[in-house]
């Protein structure tokens, strides 16, 4: 009992967390305040407490095989052993796995599969005096934009359906509406992308709003910043079971059926939101069937110059200081691709998957690291290779005690093995679940633990005096009173 009213009046107990490569000399403690509240009281140490590195080791990481039925409305995770034909549950898909890389790297090389426009693409370099500023591939059915930020440029490559068509773009900006689709019981309704607006679903019960978009999903950069990669909208829907949120990409319509949702009757797309961003200068190359190429240079949303374009030439945009020329054409772009092993370590897993369905056998590449999902030929099948998350085997921390600017201890702590200093012991408790860059401390300093182990003490030479030394003596006096 004294050593708890030791503890209680002088004992302490808190926490600080201590982030790599800086030092502390005080901790936070709960402590009662005036209107009888509990708050954090910051308390000194005599010393302090340096973080010289912390090692946060996982255990090694474990993947899954989800399928996704659209026309069931059915997902379920398949089994990952290679060699092994699974049926996809309460479907007619069967899956094996044929091949297994723990560290696969996917090598691509762009070539040209026919002399017909069936997947035109163009070869662009972006010049800013004489040195080369950017290059790449701009495919017209895919991504076929690209945008610097730092000019308020954007390239973008066109492929017009015929001569007419190509007629009517050369006088005009192209500025389609953004739009929400939302489609429940085969009819679908548009709206406008008007953010923070709601609107009602005409014959429902539901209204939706849409909250942002982004270019980028994914990307934290303001949305100025960010490039047309994977544009998408973040909508809120209300319905009879409350709120839900959504996103909704423009690129992935097929998205949310791979994912959890509270309205699942409720189909969301999108559409407009790439074509709708106007940088301030933009070239627009214009190609039809016919053979015929224009280039627009269109600045504040107004045509400034139309000209005819050749491979291989050289153009200067106007007013921004850079020059623009389209290298080489491919009326069929595909890729060559190669999947090879990057090393024997689990870096980015892939395994090689065969289906048989419907439409046949088809096989392909998943990738652990690919967050979309392959879908079969007959577009109800979906599968995605993925993470399961990473689980922490122990983390430590390796501190220093700086005591009038000299280093008295060190020690590096895990859990349960704390290090010890003046009365004070620092456990490791916590760490940085997100970035892993601060450890946290526990501190903890009972001066009643002397008196709990004196009272111990007493306690057991007290059983002992009575149970050995007592009876002893007893003898011992017996004895001698006989003599």
């Amino acid at each position: 009992m004294i050593g708890g009213v030791v503890k209680f009046q002088l004992g302490v107990k808190g926490g600080v967390n201590v982030y790599e490569g800086k030092t502390v000399n005080y901790f936070l403690t709960q402590m009662i305040n005036r209107q009888g509240k509990m708050d954090y009281i910051k308390k000194d140490l005599p010393f302090s407490i340096a973080l010289d590195d912390f090692i946060l080791e996982k255990n090694e990481p474990k993947y899954q095989l989800v399928s996704y039925v659209k026309d069931k409305d059915r997902q379920k995770v398949l089994e990952v052993k290679p060699g092994k034909r699974q049926r996809v549950p309460g479907s007619g898909y069967k899956v094996t796995i044929k091949d297994y890389i723990p560290d696969a790297e996917l090598k691509q090389e762009p070539i040209n599969t026919s002399d017909k426009p069936e997947n035109p693409a163009v070869f662009v370099r972006l010049f800013g005096s004489e040195d080369l500023a950017a290059e790449g591939w701009l495919l017209a059915n895919a991504r076929n934009s690209y945008d610097d930020k730092k000019q308020n440029l954007r390239v973008e490559y066109i492929w017009m359906p015929s001569q007419e068509e190509l007629d009517k773009a050369v006088s005009s900006v192209g500025s389609s509406q953004a739009k929400l689709s939302v489609t429940i019981s085969d009819h679908t309704q548009d709206y406008p992308l008007e953010l923070n607006k709601v609107f009602k679903i005409e014959g429902t019960n539901y209204s939706a709003k849409m909250l942002q978009y982004v270019f980028n999903y994914g990307d934290r950069r303001p949305v100025g910043e960010q490039p047309m990669d994977n544009p998408a909208v973040q909508v809120e829907i209300n319905g009879p079971e409350g709120t839900e949120t959504r996103w909704v990409f423009e690129k992935f319509p097929d998205w949310d059926k791979m994912h959890p949702s509270k309205y699942k009757n409720l189909k969301l797309t999108c559409s407009g939101i790439e074509s709708t961003h106007m940088a301030k200068n933009t070239v627009r190359f214009l190609h039809s069937p016919e053979g015929k190429q224009v280039m627009l240079y269109i600045k504040d949303k107004r045509i400034v110059e139309t000209i005819p374009w050749e491979l291989g030439k050289k153009y200067t945009i106007s007013g921004v200081g850079s020059q623009i020329m389209v290298s080489d054409y491919f009326p069929a772009f595909d890729f060559k691709q190669e999947v090879v092993k990057k090393s024997d370590e689990i870096g980015v897993p892939a395994i090689f998957v065969e289906v048989e369905g419907p439409s046949g056998k088809a096989d392909d590449w998943l990738f652990s690291n690919n967050q979309y999902a392959t879908w079969y030929t007959d577009n109800n099948l979906a599968l995605v290779y993925e993470s399961t998350g990473d689980s922490i085997k122990h983390f430590t921390s390796k501190l220093r005690i700086v005591d009038n600017g000299q280093t008295v201890a060190e020690k590096t702590i895990r859990v349960n093995d704390p290090l010890k200093y003046k009365g004070y012991v620092i456990y490791q408790s916590s760490y940085d679940p997100e970035a892993g860059n601060f450890s946290g401390l526990q501190i903890v300093k009972d001066p009643g633990i002397p008196v709990v182990y004196s009272g111990f003490g007493a306690l057991c030479f007290g059983v002992i005096f009575i149970f050995y030394v007592k009876p002893f003596l007893r003898k011992k006096t017996k004895k001698e009173m006989e003599e």
